[in-house]
C-alpha cells in the first residue's frame, strides 16, 4: 500500500509531503558488518563527536512540530538508532494526527522498512525509499569509519557549498555501490542513494545534509534539507538538540531534543 494513504488529505501537495514524511524521514541503510574506510575527514568528524569512544546505540527524545501545507501539528518525538545501521525508529505522538512509526530493521537487500498510524498496522515501503548512507536524524552515529561497510562510499570535496542556504561547509558526498550488479541498478542505486553532507568547519560535526527523493509515482526530484545545530555534549558524545527538516526549501518538522541516551 502507497505510505500516500496514510492520512486522506485533498491536496496533492499534502500528500506529496506527507509521503516524504513518512517514508525517508529515516532514511538510513544496511547492516554493516563488511569491512570499513578508515582516516581523514570521516575518521576527524567520528573524533569529533565522540571524543574517541565509539558509540552503539542512540536514542533521542523531545518535541515536535510538523507542518503539511495547511495543516500544523506538535507533540513529542522519540528517536532511535543503531550505528551498524541495522536499526532505525522514530515515533510521533502527535495532537491532532495521533501516533505515527516508522521503522527500518535488517539491511541491504534484507532490509523491512515499514510505516504506521494510529491503529499500529505496519505498511511496507519499498528498499529504495531506504537508500541513503547516513541515518537521518544523527548522521555521525552511522558515519564512524569502524561500522561504514565497503559498499558505502564517501567523497572529500573540501570547502563548498551545501543546500539552500549556500553557507560554505567541510563537504562530503556519500552514495552506495553494490559489486555485481545488473547495468540498470548499477546506474540507479548510486544516483538514488547519493546525498551531501555539510560539516561545520571549525567543529566538523554535521551542519547539513541534503539530498534528493522521487516519489513511488516518479515525477521531479523533491529537495530534502536536514540542520543540525544547539550541539551539547552528553557523556562526552556531541548531540544536536535542535534537527530541522526541509522539503524544497520549507521547513516541515523541528524536533527539539531534550533528553538522550547514548550506549
Amino acid at each position: 500500500m502507497s505510505a500516500f494513504h496514510f492520512f486522506s488529505l485533498p491536496s496533492n501537495g499534502k500528500r506529496l509531503s506527507l509521503f516524504l514524511f513518512l517514508t525517508l524521514l529515516f532514511a538510513s541503510c544496511a547492516a554493516w558488518s563488511q569491512t570499513a574506510p578508515s582516516g581523514g575527514v570521516l575518521t576527524q568528524m567520528a573524533n569529533a563527536f565522540t571524543g574517541g569512544q565509539p558509540v552503539s546505540q542512540v536514542q533521542l527524545t523531545g518535541t515536535a512540530s510538523w507542518t503539511a501545507g495547511s495543516l500544523q501539528d506538535s507533540g513529542t518525538a522519540t528517536l532511535s538508532a543503531s550505528a551498524d545501521g541495522s536499526s532505525s525508529q522514530m515515533q510521533l505522538a502527535l495532537t491532532t494526527s495521533g501516533q505515527k512509526t516508522l521503522t527500518q530493521a535488517g539491511a541491504g537487500s534484507s532490509a523491512d522498512c515499514t510505516w504506521s498510524g494510529a491503529d499500529g498496522v505496519a505498511h511496507e515501503i519499498s528498499v529504495g525509499n531506504c537508500w541513503k548512507p547516513q541515518v537521518w536524524f544523527l548522521p555521525a552515529l552511522t558515519l564512524q569509519p569502524t561500522v561504514i561497510p565497503s559498499y558505502v562510499n564517501f567523497a572529500d570535496l573540501g570547502a563548498g557549498t551545501v543546500g539552500f542556504t549556500q553557507n560554505t561547509y567541510r563537504h562530503l558526498q556519500g552514495q552506495l555501490n553494490f559489486n555485481g550488479l545488473s547495468a540498470p541498478l548499477a546506474t540507479m542505486i548510486p544516483q538514488q542513494s547519493t546525498s551531501d553532507l555539510g560539516l561545520d568547519p571549525n567543529t566538523l560535526l554535521p551542519a547539513v545534509l541534503s539530498y534528493s527523493l522521487t516519489p513511488d509515482s516518479g515525477g521531479t526530484p523533491i529537495a530534502i534539507e536536514i540542520h543540525y545545530s544547539n550541539y551539547q555534549a552528553v557523556n562526552g558524545v556531541q548531540v544536536p538538540f535542535l534537527i530541522e527538516r526541509y522539503i524544497n526549501g520549507s521547513l516541515q518538522l523541528s524536533i527539539t531534543v531534550s533528553s538522550v541516551q547514548i550506549s
